[in-house]
C-alpha cells in the first residue's frame, strides 16, 4: 500500500512496529531494504506461495556441520534474488559464533551502505 506526498512514497510497515500508525510509515528505499531483510530472515521455505526456497535460520542453530560461510553465502543469494531493493545498496553480510552462558550462538550482521552513512542490522540465532 503506497501513497504519494511531497514527491515522495510512503509505505505502511507491513510488521506493524511501534504503537501509532505514524511510526509505522516507510518513506525511503533504506526503511524498505531493512524492512525486506527482516522479512527474509523470518521467512520459511514454503511458507510465501510460489517461493519455495527460504533462508531457515532455524536448521543452523542444531547443525554443527554448516560452516559460518554457507550461512553468508545462502543469506547473501537469497536476499539478492528476493529483496527488490539488494540492487540499490551495497551490503555486506558477516556471520560469527559466540557463546553466552554455556551456550554457541550464531551473530549475523548485515552492513548496508547509503550515501550517507553505514547502518546495521543484527541478528542472534541460537538454541
Amino acid at each position: 500500500m503506497a501513497t504519494s506526498t511531497k514527491e515522495t512514497a510512503d509505505y505502511l510497515d507491513l510488521n506493524l512496529h511501534g504503537d501509532s500508525k505514524e511510526s509505522n510509515i516507510l518513506n525511503t528505499p533504506l526503511e524498505l531494504f531493512f524492512q525486506e531483510i527482516e522479512l527474509a530472515m523470518k521467512t520459511a521455505p514454503n511458507e510465501i506461495w510460489g517461493i519455495g526456497e527460504g533462508i531457515n535460520l532455524s536448521r543452523y542453530v542444531f547443525n554443527k556441520f554448516v560452516t559460518l560461510t554457507q550461512i553468508r553465502n545462502e543469506i547473501t543469494n537469497f536476499i539478492g534474488k528476493y529483496c527488490e531493493h539488494a540492487n540499490v545498496f551495497q551490503y555486506n553480510i558477516t556471520a560469527e559464533t559466540i557463546t553466552t552462558d554455556k551456550k554457541d550462538m550464531v551473530y549475523i550482521t548485515m552492513t548496508v551502505d547509503s550515501e550517507q552513512e553505514q547502518y546495521k542490522q543484527k541478528f542472534l540465532l541460537g538454541a
